[in-house]
């Protein structure tokens, strides 16, 4: 009777040692996993590539007369989007649009920058929208295109 007691006693023992181990591993098995999670997130705060300026450079070309406009054209380069053989043809290559939605009427102007730099970032090289016309003319002859409806 001593000795089943015994082995009761120790078979109890055992088995809230291995709920012990059990439990630690688990702990440190969910760190791990937590870690990783955060690691793997971590890239989309890095500092992102920046846009291309525009320049108001090609609003003088039409200004040109036009032999300088002429070799204006051939200095840059004249680009050529195109679709044939159904494709996509961007400058006599294929082109694979990859694209996404970006509502800029749902997102802070101050911000649309940093949401073009994030699609960019993405792989994205197309964007598309849609013109929501009853902010832009919220009543009959009255156009808006201020604030959050500057396009």
């Amino acid at each position: 009777m001593n000795r089943s007691k015994s082995l009761a006693a120790t078979s109890k023992s055992i088995t809230a040692m291995a709920r012990k181990r059990s439990s630690k591993i688990m702990l440190i098995f969910f760190l791990l996993l937590s870690l990783l999670a955060f690691l793997s997130f971590l890239p989309v705060f890095a500092s992102l590539p920046s846009l291309p300026s525009y320049s108001h450079s090609h609003d003088l070309h039409f200004h040109l007369p036009r032999h300088q406009r002429l070799h204006r054209r051939q200095k840059i380069g004249v680009r050529k989007f195109e679709i044939a053989e159904d494709k996509f043809w961007k400058d006599g290559k294929p082109f694979q649009i990859i694209g996404g939605d970006l509502h800029y009427f749902r997102v802070l102007p101050e911000y649309w920058e940093d949401r073009l730099l994030r699609a960019k970032a993405l792989g994205l090289n197309t964007i598309q929208t849609y013109i929501p016309w009853n902010l832009h003319e919220p009543e009959a002859g009255k156009l808006v295109f201020e604030g959050i409806a500057d396009l």
